[in-house]
């Protein structure tokens, strides 16, 4: 679960890494989660800035997406020096990464449909099939169709022979 953080918890966390606290000691005395910590404590290391404030929401784009790659497979910058600089997280670029390292650049800018998909599925595309395939596919169905409404016409006249008491079916006594 995560718990927003007042700026006084950060303020306290920060001045008990300073006196050389280990992030687990500082949560236990904070509360605050260790993973969030030993974060905020590597970007420290890294940058010299301590951030109080929650981190704002980053919307990637494509560009954002092949420099952070570009960063790290050619320029062999660490992680977190690069989740630092463009302000993503780790499981964000890790899975960049991953993406990137199956399928290339098509793969990492790849988008998926968003939302859910319809429950109808989409009708056959008819392009590729000649218009005798068509027609005979269409005769078929007909024929089909036909032999369908000719048993039920049978059993409804079966069903309405026993109502009334005629027929084969009924007897005498």
């Amino acid at each position: 679960m995560y718990k927003k953080h007042t700026k006084e918890e950060w303020e306290k966390a920060f001045k008990l890494y300073k006196e050389g606290l280990g992030s687990i000691a500082i949560s236990r005395i904070t509360g605050i989660a260790e993973r969030y910590l030993r974060e905020r404590c590597r970007q420290y290391d890294l940058t010299g800035l301590w951030y109080t404030e929650r981190k704002k929401n980053v919307h990637s784009n494509a560009r954002m997406k092949m420099a952070a790659v570009e960063a790290v497979e050619r320029q062999s910058l660490s992680l977190d020096k690069i989740t630092v600089k463009y302000g993503i997280s780790h499981y964000c670029l890790q899975s960049w990464l991953s993406k990137f390292r199956h399928g290339g650049y098509e793969e990492l800018l790849a988008t998926k449909p968003r939302g859910r998909p319809p429950k109808v599925p989409k009708p056959k595309r008819t392009k590729g099939i000649s218009e005798l395939e068509r027609l005979r596919e269409e005769n078929e169905y007909l024929k089909a169709e036909n032999a369908y409404l000719k048993k039920l016409k049978a059993l409804d006249q079966e069903e309405s022979a026993e109502m009334f008491g005629i027929g084969p079916r009924s007897s005498t006594n």
